[in-house]
């Protein structure tokens, strides 16, 4: 009997400290601040579609000839083919067929990771140049690294924005703003489904002087927004 009283009266105590200090917090003078950070960022993941077909050659190759060329033309580029470069489909590494007229075609799909828009556009030309022209800018991502990255700096610059127009709307009144009482943050950032481009053409420099009347591919990747909500509560000082 005597320790199910210790209990209660240990819960009661609880219960009281617990509502005592919500009281003294919520009787504190304070000024409630929110401030917005937002930056566009340029996706750093870019997924390229390959599709090899033996029509692409007017010397009719065979797959496994064009394939040794594509993997060739991208490791000039300098390009971690091994790492980057997939099969797209599962059971893509048996060759696949369809009727087209009276020739039986084959055909095998990769995707090909790159990091920037001009590598992309190096793929791109490098692949024209050996007759490989099924090839399509699938999508773009943000990178985990990349993310965090701009979202810590975007809380600090936010929660930094917070005391300073806090600062402002105390000393309008004769106060000053201390402390952080309170702080809550909302973050927005929705990663890019589909790859929006802009594909424009340049001049091949050749050197400072002198270019050729070639035109490359240059690629203009959309960017993605990544924004920050800030909300403080500061004390107010006398």
């Amino acid at each position: 009997m005597k320790k199910i009283a210790f209990i209660a009266i240990l819960l009661v105590a609880m219960v009281a400290v617990n509502t005592g200090f919500a009281q003294n917090n919520e009787s504190q003078n304070y000024i409630e601040v929110s401030a917005r950070a937002e930056k566009q960022i340029t996706p750093d993941i870019i997924y390229i579609g390959i599709t090899l077909r033996e029509q692409d050659s007017k010397l009719k190759n065979s797959l496994e000839v064009k394939e040794r060329e594509m993997i060739k033309a991208l490791e000039k580029l300098n390009l971690d083919v091994a790492k980057n470069l997939t099969v797209r489909d599962m059971d893509s590494n048996l060759k696949q067929y369809f009727l087209r007229k009276d020739n039986i075609l084959a055909t095998k799909s990769y995707i090909l990771k790159v990091k920037t828009a001009d590598e992309a556009a190096a793929v791109f030309d490098a692949l024209n140049n050996i007759q490989i022209s099924d090839v399509t800018l699938n999508r773009t991502a943000i990178s985990p690294e990349l993310e965090k990255q701009v979202k810590d700096e975007l809380l600090v610059s936010a929660a930094k924005k917070t005391k300073e127009n806090a600062q402002i709307l105390a000393e309008a009144v004769g106060s000053k703003a201390g402390k952080a009482l309170y702080i809550h943050n909302y973050y927005n950032f929705s990663q890019p489904v589909t790859a929006n481009y802009t594909l424009k053409s340049a001049k091949r420099t050749l050197s400072a002087d002198m270019a050729v009347e070639e035109s490359i591919p240059t690629l203009e990747i959309s960017k993605s927004s990544i924004s920050v909500n800030v909300t403080c509560r500061f004390e107010i000082l006398p």
